[in-house]
């Protein structure tokens, strides 16, 4: 299994992730490139950059103007910050099975290596 990022076609901004088949063809639209730095830490507003094969980013006081309301922003529901909770652990767990899968393809193959010396 795979994690791929997916873009606008048009405006080229963030606009999901999906886990696929490590088969599977990944879409015209999005990349196994995740939307972080060179520090892992995720990017305000990405957007991708072709030329560059890369994901860009704003500085946090230019996401802030571009998404600056006047309006107070109402206080989530219970039910909506319990979901973000859930929705948060989700995705952690989706990236420790990504580790795990490594893990798991690099003892298999040092088992296999030694499985070759034995015999």
């Amino acid at each position: 299994m795979k994690q791929v990022y997916f873009y606008d076609k048009d405006t080229k901004e963030f606009a999901g992730y999906d886990v696929i088949e490590d088969t599977a063809e990944i879409p015209a639209n999005a990349t196994t490139i995740k939307p972080a730095d060179s520090n892992g830490v995720g990017l305000y507003g990405p957007t991708w950059n072709k030329s560059t094969n890369s994901w860009d980013g704003l500085t946090e006081e230019e996401w802030k103007q571009k998404h600056a309301t006047s309006e107070p922003k109402p206080e989530p529901t219970q039910d909506q910050q319990t979901l973000a909770s859930l929705t948060k652990q989700v995705m952690q767990l989706q990236v420790a099975i990504t580790q795990q899968q490594k893990v798991n393809a690099s003892l298999t193959k040092q088992l296999m290596d030694l499985n070759k010396g034995g015999n």
